[in-house]
């Protein structure tokens, strides 16, 4: 079977690059996420994922804390100290059950309290105890420390661009 054309310069790329991946690496990511029909999409994947998976490794590793667990200690920290789950995933963006998982475990470990809504008992109030409080401010340096690292790059003017833009995309996720 013969290859295309395509296939035989990406082959002999390969071949050429004498074990430095870099130039070939780099090439495929200019022309997938930087040119490519999707690259909107494909930078703010990298990006992100670049941004949330150290966090989340360095989260499970030092503090056992999963990436769930974290984002509903956040919420409740960052929001007064209490919400109902369905808040958290609207915020997430994460399905229910992770989120609910998320809750189970925390509510296990004591770091949260849940308290049944009488009006409505298959919704819980979400509340921050001193315990996971505590934990969050121990596990906030290090998703902080990665957003200053990945954002460093930015002067302050680029910096006040992407909020507004961020702010902007942000505005309209109900439509999506």
């Amino acid at each position: 079977m013969e290859l295309s054309s395509k296939a035989a310069g990406l082959v002999e790329k390969i071949a050429e690059r004498d074990g430095d991946a870099r130039p070939l690496a780099d090439d495929v990511f200019d022309k997938v996420a930087t040119k490519g029909p999707l690259n909107d999409m494909w930078r703010l994947t990298f990006w992100a994922n670049c941004y949330c998976e150290p966090i989340f490794a360095a989260l499970a590793q030092e503090f056992d804390v999963g990436r769930d667990e974290f984002n509903v200690l956040s919420c409740l920290a960052s929001y007064g100290g209490s919400m109902v789950a369905k808040n958290v995933c609207d915020v997430t963006g994460r399905p229910k059950n992770s989120i609910s998982r998320a809750v189970n475990s925390l509510v296990t470990r004591k770091m949260i309290k849940r308290k049944t809504n009488t009006n409505d008992r298959r919704e819980s109030l979400l509340i921050l105890n001193d315990n996971g409080r505590r934990l969050y401010e121990r596990v906030l340096p290090v998703a902080v420390d990665r957003q200053t690292l990945m954002l460093k790059v930015l002067s302050d003017e680029e910096r006040g661009v992407l909020d507004r833009i961020l702010d902007k995309l942000m505005s309209v996720r109900h439509e999506w």
